[in-house]
């Protein structure tokens, strides 16, 4: 069988390890553009080691560095110096930037929370071992390549939303981030404190378990110095895609294990700053020239669903009501039997057939998301598109020709506060249920997820 190993990088992990790569077998790799293998390397003597062996497929672009240093230089201080503070990770045994891959030593366990037989046991492990990856000394040298440890977390906040507003702005310039951006920046916590290692991405899917106790974090490429509340916003964030235990249980438990009681509202500011963190750089890279990026089914899913979120989200935290916008009944036309068609075609078939092989599933059901969306955009989207230039236009009459250029204009005028905040906001809900209702078959559940209810 051939090697998925890049042949220049099997050759550095061999070089550097002093083993051959005795055998290989194909995992994933961990995010979007990762690929992985467990490998067993075998030394001189024929003592084997098994082992985890990720690399990155955009290893060519220059802006990944960072993150990859970031993750190396966490995984080196948990592996070594830090090996006992009690945050388990997976072993680094070594790093290759020209792949940006890392070589650890092979944890076996499960990420899929839901398959937990007791979750409120292995929460609790988890957000254990985040309270004490906060009680690390971020002035510590293992970790200068995670921040300024002397920059108050206020700052480095600051410094990043008027980035992300400058390429919003200069990139499509989408309403909907920008609502999310301008209440952001008028609205930081003060700082409470000095910043923190943080893990950056914490929450359900980026933990191993065996026998319900975490067996180690994964995921480390956000890893960053910032406010501790940050990783608790985290895991509310990807509970709603994924599952985890009640937030309550979360907060008590860190609250227990830190010493220091949990500021429910500063966490509910970083629900929506770690959205956008991630919203802003997706809709640049999917807006540049000729990108293909983002032009999936599951793009579409979950930017659908992040955008009505983050709106929301903004309108609980400004205290501002919102009203749902009445929709257009859209008949399907002579198109509609061909879409049925294709559906029922990869039901019946086609997924069936792709099971065997997991990227051809994958796929299949990634084209069955865009289908069930171009139905619905033929049928209903030109009706959608007309309620949104008319919502603009009553806010800015001369605010362009098309959809597109008003979304642009309406950006702008929202970041030169040049129009009314709530209303500007009420346009952006309009918006978000519509493109809901155009996903909402291929959504599901995600159609309507929320947070639960926590005052602050």
């Amino acid at each position: 069988m051939a090697s998925a190993i890049p042949p220049d990088l099997r050759s550095q992990v061999e070089q550097r390890t002093g083993c051959v790569i005795a055998a290989e077998q194909a995992r994933g790799g961990g995010g979007a553009s990762r690929q992985g293998a467990e490998v067993t390397l075998r030394d001189a003597a024929g003592v084997e080691r098994r082992c985890y062996l990720a690399w990155d497929a955009r290893a060519g672009d220059s802006s990944r560095l960072a993150f990859f240093e970031r993750e190396t230089a966490i995984l080196a201080a948990l592996s070594g110096p830090f090996r006992g503070a009690g945050v388990k990770v997976a072993p680094l045994v070594a790093a290759f930037p020209s792949h940006l891959a890392l070589l650890s030593e092979f944890v076996p366990g499960s990420d899929r929370f839901a398959a937990a037989t007791d979750k409120s046991a292995l929460a609790r492990d988890f957000v254990r071992q985040l309270a004490g990856l906060h009680r690390l000394d971020a002035r510590d040298p293992a970790f200068a390549a995670l921040g300024d440890a002397t920059e108050p977390p206020s700052a480095r906040i600051r410094h990043n939303l008027a980035a992300w507003q400058r390429d919003n702005l200069a990139a499509g310039a989408d309403p909907v981030l920008q609502i999310a951006l301008t209440w952001l920046a008028r609205n930081v916590p003060e700082d409470r404190g000095p910043a923190l290692v943080l893990h950056g991405d914490a929450g359900p899917g980026n933990f191993l378990f065996t026998d319900d106790r975490v067996a180690a974090l994964v995921d480390w490429e956000l890893s960053h110095l910032g406010d501790p509340m940050e990783d608790l916003a985290q895991i509310w964030v990807r509970s709603l895609i994924q599952p985890f235990v009640p937030m309550r249980e979360v907060f008590a438990t860190y609250a227990q294990a830190s010493g220091a009681p949990v500021d429910v509202a500063r966490v509910k500011f970083h629900r929506l700053y770690f959205q956008v963190s991630f919203s802003v750089p997706s809709a640049v890279m999917a807006n540049a020239p000729g990108s293909q990026v983002g032009a999936t089914g599951t793009a579409l899913l979950f930017g659908t669903m992040h955008r009505r979120v983050m709106v929301r989200a903004v309108a609980e935290l400004a205290g501002i009501a919102l009203a749902d916008p009445t929709l257009p009944a859209g008949a399907p036309d002579w198109t509609d039997r061909y879409f049925a068609s294709a559906l029922d075609d990869l039901k019946t078939d086609i997924v069936p057939a792709a099971a065997a092989n997991q990227r051809a599933g994958a796929k299949a059901k990634e084209l069955a998301r865009l289908v069930k969306f171009w139905r619905m955009r033929a049928s209903h989207g030109a009706a959608f598109d007309a309620d949104e230039l008319s919502d603009i236009r009553a806010l800015a009459p001369d605010a362009g020709p098309d959809l597109a250029a008003a979304r642009t204009a309406l950006a702008r005028m929202i970041a030169a506060n040049t129009v009314d905040f709530a209303a500007a906001l009420q346009v952006c809900h309009n918006r978000t249920v519509r493109e809901t209702a155009i996903m909402a078959e291929a959504m599901g559940a995600l159609a309507t997820t929320w947070y639960e209810p926590i005052a602050d």
